[in-house]
């Protein structure tokens, strides 16, 4: 959201070109600020529901969808469910993805849930490429029907080389690198042992279950 939002991946090609621009006359086309901006994040788990914590620091409006809202909201300011996400798109500036992939959740975000998304919001994808329907998002992106997309996963991996994602300017592209931390694998054995912990008292509900 900050890359974007700051226009940093505009920053370091013109770096590369040794470009100095200029302010923008344009007041829409300017760096923003995240501040009063509405972040709606699908799937208010683990990763949501951090992601929802950091946004309250930059004072965002967080919106978040879970499969039982009765779960609670957590840091986000309002809590619904699935069936509300058509309803919900028209509010936000950004959406996040960080939702599993199922069958419910295949192709969750298509040409009309697109559609219904502002001209100068933008879609962040670090769920898994098949919740979103690809060449609907190409198709948007290349009209400029949303103001641009973060990618760290896309439907198939490594993105061809041939995909129009490579070449758009307002599209942010990470290799499945999220997760990818220094303490990745510490995070790893943390929930593996909460697990093992959990089974040793009989418990079957564990961390990160997809059922």
């Amino acid at each position: 959201m900050l890359a974007l939002a700051r226009r940093l991946p505009e920053a370091r090609d013109n770096q590369a070109k040794r470009v100095w621009r200029g302010m923008i006359g344009d007041i829409m086309q300017r760096e923003d600020e995240l501040g009063g901006k509405t972040l709606l994040i699908v799937g208010l788990g683990q990763i949501g529901g951090r992601l929802a914590q950091l946004a309250k620091a930059f004072d965002m409006r967080v919106i978040g969808i879970r499969r039982d809202p009765r779960a609670g909201a957590g840091h986000a300011d309002a809590v619904h469910a699935m069936s509300d996400l058509k309803a919900l798109l028209p509010q936000a500036d950004f959406v996040a993805l960080t939702w599993l992939l199922t069958a419910e959740t295949e192709k969750l975000i298509d040409a009309d849930a697109l559609g219904r998304m502002k001209p100068s919001a933008y879609l962040l994808n670090a769920a898994r490429g098949r919740v979103v329907d690809e060449p609907a998002l190409v198709d948007v992106l290349a009209r400029r029907r949303i103001r641009g997309a973060a990618l760290d996963v896309t439907v198939e991996e490594p993105l061809p080389a041939a995909s129009p994602l490579w070449a758009m300017e307002h599209v942010l592209i990470t290799p499945h690198t999220a997760g990818e931390t220094c303490r990745y694998e510490d995070n790893v054995l943390a929930i593996m042992g909460e697990n093992l912990a959990r089974l040793w008292r009989g418990e079957t509900e564990l961390l990160n279950q997809v059922v």
